[in-house]
């Protein structure tokens, strides 16, 4: 599963234009993912969709997350 990761603003903006893309209308759902913040609270990421993030963003596409976006649980 690929991600985008930038800022909250940046991930919210790209959920806004997946949502409007995708036309949900919420009978089911009207969101088509929940950002999810880095632990130490500096990035943000966002599961990638076809649509393309708008063309001033600087949204950092990757595979996959890294090992540090998951706390180890004690």
């Amino acid at each position: 599963m690929s991600w985008y990761i930038g800022t909250r603003e940046e991930v919210t903006a790209y959920n806004t234009k997946v949502n409007e893309v995708k036309q949900y209308k919420g009978s089911i759902t009207n969101n088509w993912a929940n950002p999810r913040q880095h632990p130490d609270g500096s990035k943000w990421a966002i599961i990638a969709h076809a649509t393309e993030p708008n063309e001033e963003s600087s949204l950092q596409s990757v595979e996959a997350l890294s090992e540090d976006w998951y706390p180890e649980e004690e």
